[in-house]
């Protein structure tokens, strides 16, 4: 799907725009969208990590480095005033500063462990199995099965 994108962005460029303005504009415009998307990503994870206050399912390096990544993009995109450059980071930056803050607030919560169910009889440890589970023998009027 990446190379599909790729290429119609390419041709396009190439064959729709003859000048080097718009063909910037044009492959910037599809840099901006892919990076807000990046950054909008783990927006998914945020909602699981608030219901279940549990860090569990999002790792920190991946909030930091993402974090750092946003910093120093917005302020390259600024020093060299290009907005194609600075804007997805202005997104990608609170998403960044929400991650880490919901890490530091869930973080000492752990891990989840969430318990066995009453029937599962792998995580239980359980020998005897219900009544209902057992295999059950006739046996004729002398004791003989």
């Amino acid at each position: 799907m990446v190379m599909v994108i790729f290429t119609v962005t390419a041709i396009i460029s190439a064959f729709v725009f003859h000048d080097h303005h718009h063909r910037k504009v044009f492959v910037g415009t599809i840099g901006l969208v892919a990076s807000v998307a990046m950054y909008a990503a783990p927006l998914v994870v945020v909602k699981q990590v608030i219901m279940t206050k549990s860090v569990e399912f999002m790792p920190f390096y991946l909030s930091f480095f993402s974090f750092l990544a946003s910093v120093l993009w917005l302020a390259y995109g600024q020093l060299s005033h290009d907005l194609l450059l600075a804007s997805p980071n202005l997104v990608g930056l609170p998403l960044g500063i929400l991650q880490l803050g919901l890490y530091c607030k869930y973080r000492k919560r752990g891990i989840i462990e969430e318990e066995p169910s009453k029937w599962d009889l792998e995580h239980n440890n359980i020998q005897e199995k219900p009544k209902h589970m057992q295999l059950s023998m006739n046996e004729d009027v002398n004791g003989k099965i």
